[in-house]
């Protein structure tokens, strides 16, 4: 569990389309959690998609005018703001919003964030690691940067 004085590290990953790097983070994700690590994760993307589908109730709420919309179920709560934020006004919300140590975010083009690149893509800003086919290495990178 994360000190409160902690701050939370926030990684991001890039790469072509195709490359892996969805089924990297779940692998990644899935080996974090099992070592008691609190994730949050980010996904960007540049396709003018949102997860709300016009009719249905919450479609409507926004419709009307709301700028937040929040869907409870039994299983879930979903928060649908209707504008665009930045991933910096994304990981301040996220770390009001519970106890993580880790983000992950996947498609970050932040030039802030430090980033670890999947593939030959032109190498970004605050590129910190190349990931080059060997997990443990980069789970054992991944943990050196949160106990720092």
């Amino acid at each position: 569990m994360r000190d409160i004085m902690k701050k939370i590290v926030v990684i991001g990953f890039y790469g072509e389309s195709n490359t892996g790097k969805t089924t990297l983070i779940v692998d990644l994700i899935k080996q974090l959690t099992s070592d008691s690590y609190n994730v949050a994760t980010i996904k960007i993307t540049d396709k003018n998609i949102g997860i709300d589908k016009e009719g249905k109730d919450t479609w409507k709420h926004a419709e009307a005018g709301a700028n937040l919309v929040v869907f409870k179920t039994p299983i879930e709560t979903d928060y649908i703001v209707k504008q665009t934020q930045t991933e910096k006004e994304i990981i301040a919300k996220i770390d009001q919003m519970g106890n993580y140590d880790i983000i992950i975010v996947e498609g970050s083009k932040e030039k802030e964030i430090p980033k670890i690149r999947i593939g030959n893509i032109k190498e970004r800003e605050n590129t910190i690691f190349t990931y080059s086919d060997d997990f443990q290495q980069l789970i054992n990178f991944i943990k050196k940067q949160m106990e720092e």
